[in-house]
């Protein structure tokens, strides 16, 4: 596997240029084409600078209204902002200080929500696939990616933390490129050491309350990438389409934008 090209930000704990997959045809994804990310809501002016300087000319939110009203997205002149918001409401919470200050407030409320995590957390996943809103961002993602990918220029692609939506994304249009899959799954657990220090501190915060040690173990489980919840969304891919090849249909992905997402994105 290749090594994960971090692009370091104070800000930004989980932003990463895609450039560098090896695809199954003995081709290379392009960098500075393809960039997964944490949302911008924190970027410094300097941050805004590299980003600008990076190539980056188009952004791509998958948050919902809420969320992107509550963290706009800081914005940089000359790059076009597109909002394709996967869900239609938050399905997964934002692990913030805002979030960890009402959950201390309301302890019964909050080991109920820590013990459902597990079981809610697939079912996101499986929503990925089976919810209209869903199919309809992704939709629009491949789109835009055939639209503006014959431009110069790079494409950044975010949600809240960079984990679920932009991994799912992420997995998506790698394996459309013909990553192979040890390679897609590797990327999309690699979200965890950048979100570490972060899943560390909630827990800390967690364990000054009177919950059951294992039951803050699982739920902290939950807030990182795990390999079961894009297992879980490719199988329902199978599950709800078929193949992986009917569902790249279901988002107007034929066999010729297929050969035009390579032509754009790989080298």
């Amino acid at each position: 596997m290749k090594n994960i090209n971090t692009i370091t930000f104070d800000s930004i704990e989980n932003i990463r240029d895609l450039g560098g997959y090896k695809t199954q045809n003995g081709k290379t994804i392009k960098y500075k084409k393809l960039i997964r990310s944490a949302s911008l809501h924190t970027l410094s002016d300097k941050e805004q600078y590299i980003l600008a300087t990076y190539g980056i000319k188009n952004v791509i939110d998958f948050r919902d209204t809420k969320e992107r009203l509550n963290e706009p997205d800081k914005i940089i002149s000359n790059i076009n902002y597109l909002f394709f918001p996967v869900f239609n409401n938050t399905r997964i919470p934002v692990v913030n200080k805002a979030f960890i200050q009402k959950m201390l407030s309301q302890q019964k409320l909050f080991s109920e929500f820590l013990s459902q995590e597990p079981q809610r957390m697939l079912e996101v996943y499986e929503s990925l696939v089976f919810e209209e809103s869903s199919t309809n961002a992704y939709r629009e993602f491949f789109r835009t990616l055939l639209e503006v990918g014959k431009t110069d220029g790079a494409i950044l692609f975010h949600c809240t933390a960079g984990k679920d939506r932009t991994g799912f994304a992420s997995a998506l249009i790698l394996k459309c490129l013909g990553v192979d899959w040890d390679d897609i799954m590797a990327d999309y657990l690699a979200t965890n050491k950048y979100l570490q220090k972060r899943i560390e501190q909630t827990v800390s915060s967690f364990q000054l309350l009177n919950i059951d040690k294992q039951i803050i173990e699982r739920a902290s489980n939950c807030f990182l990438a795990q390999k079961e919840y894009l297992t879980t969304a490719f199988q329902t891919i199978d599950y709800k389409y078929g193949s992986f090849d009917n569902y790249l249909k279901e988002l107007n992905i034929t066999d010729k934008a297929i050969e035009r997402l390579l032509e754009l994105y790989t080298e």
